[in-house]
């Protein structure tokens, strides 16, 4: 399967979470030689967003898991996902 690639990094997964007409992105991208990058991103204004390294995909991945789930315990809802 082909993943897409930006910039070099290879995106892993995408979720789009919505609450009322907030939404925001949750993804975890693998980059070349530093390991994988989670970033969360609000729609509504980029230049708030987050980002944590992680060494391995599955810490990345448990911690998306973890932000995940505090995000639906506070209202959000998954819109829309992608996992590459």
């Amino acid at each position: 399967m082909n993943r897409p690639k930006v910039h070099g990094r290879r995106r892993l997964l995408r979720w789009i979470f919505q609450r009322g007409n907030q939404r925001l992105t949750c993804r975890v991208d693998q980059q070349p030689g530093t390991g994988f990058t989670l970033s969360v991103v609000p729609h509504s204004a980029a230049a708030l967003g987050i980002a944590e390294t992680f060494t391995s995909a599955w810490s990345a991945l448990q911690r998306h898991a973890k932000i995940a789930s505090e995000l639906r315990g506070a209202g959000w809802t998954l819109a829309a996902y992608t996992a590459d």
